[in-house]
């Protein structure tokens, strides 16, 4: 039984070895979704400057639009103030340029700032866009990283489960069958060592019973608090 223990270490040992790999694989893995998940995001926000961008430039066309409307409107009242006959008529027709006058003051003011925002938004999208491709370039790189750490993963997880094999082998049914059950409810750790008369995965204090029986060495010994496979920890 003695041999069965060393075994069920050994066994124990390749399967904590095989969920480390696995983790790592699922780490990697994650590193590639996270990466794609940030560019996803950057590429949301410059779709939304993008669009921020024809608005803005939109609302220029309009307001250039307006201001030309209004030039139009004072060279018709121009022309008009010559056709005029009385002060009364020529004074609120002037009246009326200099407001339209003072309207496309303000609207250019109003189309200089708008036209900053734009060079911003602009200056915005550009660098929002170069570093979208940088980071598209670098997710590449990035998966070509993964994808061979995952196949050399693979390859070493296929060695570690051909030596589970050989091992699993060396068992007799009933061994496996209480090493199997308990590995799979206790996370892997199905055999533990007694130290100091404790027992190394509950921690509770074994029976001198329980002691007796380790010393034999001729049966699987359980702990009677978690249902563990115990061995002696060599002094």
């Amino acid at each position: 039984m003695i041999e069965s223990i060393e075994v069920l270490k050994r066994l124990q040992s390749l399967k904590n070895k095989i969920n480390e790999l696995e983790k790592y694989t699922e780490c990697r893995k994650q590193d590639v979704q996270k990466k794609k998940d940030q560019i996803e995001a950057k590429r949301i926000l410059s779709g939304e400057k993008r669009e921020e961008k024809i608005s803005v430039q939109k609302e220029i066309d309009r307001k250039e639009l307006d201001l030309k409307t209004d030039e139009g409107e004072i060279s018709k009242y121009n022309v008009q103030l010559n056709s005029i006959k009385t002060n009364k008529e020529y004074t609120a027709l002037c009246s009326e340029i200099g407001s339209k006058k003072a309207d496309m003051s303000i609207l250019e003011d109003v189309i200089l700032n708008t036209m900053s925002r734009l060079e911003i938004v602009n200056k915005e999208y550009s660098e929002l866009t170069e570093n979208l491709k940088r980071e598209e370039e670098s997710l590449k790189e990035l998966i070509k990283s993964v994808d061979a750490d995952v196949r050399e993963t693979d390859i070493e997880i296929e060695k570690v489960q051909n030596d589970q094999k050989k091992y699993i082998d060396s068992l007799d049914e009933d061994t496996l069958y209480h090493y199997n059950r308990l590995s799979n409810i206790k996370g892997g750790k199905a055999v533990v060592a007694v130290m100091g008369n404790v027992c190394g995965g509950c921690f509770m204090n074994i029976t001198a019973q329980t002691l007796n029986l380790l010393m034999g060495g001729k049966e699987l010994v359980f702990c009677q608090s978690c249902s563990r496979i115990l061995y002696l920890e060599e002094k």
